[in-house]
């Protein structure tokens, strides 16, 4: 589904774990940016809906992961003249032959291929999310995602009422529980999503799994914030 001017949300079924992982593709008038490309078993549904668009897959410019999960990188091999990009904190989740085709993100901060980064560092110590200052997407990885929950009717893009109260009502109950503000890194997942509520002008919230929140997305990042 195309959810802002040439950036195309595709959410690949995965069976195993009742949930969709989703992959972007950023259409620009001199190259293609695919951010995340599923597992490997779910390649061919990649590459079938890229197909779709008109895209195959030699002319992904570039690849460039969120994190190094394998529900993220794990149909990279597919993309064989890509640049392919994932943070330096991640790279030890690679395979030998993935290590060897990706290029290493250095820095918390700086610009990659137009697309601002910052590093977030809670799902994975790499995780990162980047911004597109062109459409106002934000991709944030699973730093925030909708694991489980199935598509609205509307399709892909959603104003997600529901997912915002449950994401709140999560981020409250973890809030108030120490152990498991120790356990899974609470701290840290605030920094984060300060780092995130600095991009102000966010239209969308592509995350990595399930729908892609549209409008008023600084608001319900700083209602996350004032309830940690």
């Amino acid at each position: 589904m195309e959810i802002a001017h040439g950036v195309f949300g595709i959410a690949l079924w995965d069976p195993s774990w009742n949930s969709y992982n989703n992959c972007y593709l950023i259409k620009r008038a001199d190259q293609f940016i695919l951010i995340d490309c599923g597992k490997e078993e779910q390649g061919n549904e990649l590459l079938a809906a890229l197909s779709q668009i008109g895209v195959d897959p030699e002319s992904i410019h570039v690849l460039i992961a969120t994190h190094g999960h394998k529900d993220h990188i794990g149909a990279s091999h597919l993309f064989t003249l890509s640049e392919k990009w994932i943070h330096i904190q991640d790279a030890a989740r690679l395979s030998a032959k993935q290590y060897e085709e990706f290029q290493k993100i250095d820095s918390d901060t700086g610009e990659l291929r137009g697309l601002p980064f910052t590093l977030l560092g809670h799902h994975t110590n790499g995780s990162i999310a980047l911004y597109d200052p062109t459409t106002h997407c934000l991709f944030c990885g699973d730093h925030i995602c909708f694991f489980g929950d199935k598509l609205p009717q509307e399709g892909l893009l959603t104003s997600g009422e529901d997912l915002r109260v449950k994401t709140r009502d999560f981020v409250t109950a973890w809030s108030q529980s120490p152990e498991d503000r120790y356990r899974y890194r609470f701290d840290v997942f605030v920094q984060g999503l300060h780092l995130l509520s600095s991009y102000k002008e966010v239209e969308f919230l592509a995350t990595g799994h399930g729908p892609v929140l549209r409008n008023q997305i600084h608001d319900f990042l700083n209602s996350l914030v004032a309830v940690t």
